[in-house]
């Protein structure tokens, strides 16, 4: 197996589809065949030896490793299966979209529709996230249906939109409509969180680590008898983010059910502080 290193040579003027560097395709590829490698850019297409300096080592199961600012290349991870991606910069848009399975991992921001209809793997961005993180893609029905997206910045608007199964960590604030049109999974949040938030939400669950400035008028008070479920639970959201090692296992969040107005089996929890 090999680890494939890209570095930023030159950085082109417009957007560059990344949908065909997964590690698993690469690593059967010598360093001049990744060189030589198109990919689409518009109704064009760039040579990945016009972008990048490629370099190739040893390891023991797929990698690749992308170095530089790369806000211009989408789709990084797009479909990933199997194998690990490091991002040593920030990222486009699209990132780890419709992944099954593997790992990327992003160190800095990332754009728009990061983890969109993501379905399995672990996501994550040490920075912030762009609107419709683990959504759905325009005109589609499903967003988010499993695996772990973890942004440990903050995430914009729409964020696990129409989400249907999964666990979505974010260490800082969220945007307007968050946990919208949720039909079933996890959604954590540990700072501020915009307006609207689980409009539409129909199944799932949506935890506030801090007091949200409103309630929505169409979610109701009520829940007892999970102590058991909130220890539990509390201690596998230390593990995966450094934010939620703060909550408290022993004082049980509220619980809200909703959203009345579709069919009202959502739960929203709020921390004790």
């Amino acid at each position: 197996m090999n680890t494939i290193a890209l570095r930023v040579r030159t950085a082109p003027g417009f957007r560059v589809d990344a949908s065909k560097l997964l590690p698993a395709s690469l690593a059967a590829l010598s360093a001049d065949e990744i060189a030589r490698l198109a990919l689409p850019a518009g109704n064009a297409t760039c040579a990945v030896g016009d972008l990048f300096d490629v370099t190739l080592s040893d390891s023991e199961s797929p990698m690749l490793i992308v170095e530089g600012d790369t806000r211009w290349l989408d789709r990084l991870g797009a479909r990933l299966a199997q194998g690990r991606i490091e991002v040593h910069g920030s990222a486009g848009a699209c990132a780890g979209l419709g992944m099954t399975g593997g790992e990327l991992h992003i160190d800095g921001d990332a754009g728009r529709f990061t983890g969109c209809e993501m379905r399995g793997g672990r996501l994550t961005v040490t920075g912030n996230a762009g609107d419709f993180a683990a959504g759905a893609l325009p005109g589609d029905m499903e967003g988010m249906t499993g695996g772990t997206l973890t942004i440990h910045g903050n995430a914009g608007a729409r964020l696990a939109d129409r989400m249907r199964r999964g666990l979505v960590l974010v260490g800082g604030d969220a945007g307007d409509f968050a946990a919208s049109r949720i039909v079933a999974g996890t959604v954590c949040i540990a700072g501020r969180i915009g307006t609207h938030y689980a409009y539409g939400m129909r199944r799932g669950t949506l935890l506030l680590a801090r007091e949200p400035d409103r309630l929505p008028p169409t979610f109701t008070g009520g829940g007892h008898g999970f102590h058991v479920f909130w220890s539990l639970f509390v201690r596998s959201l230390a593990r995966e983010i450094a934010p939620f090692s703060a909550l408290d296992a022993s004082a049980l969040p509220r619980r809200h059910a909703g959203d009345l107005a579709v069919d009202g089996r959502g739960e929203l929890l709020i921390a004790q502080s």
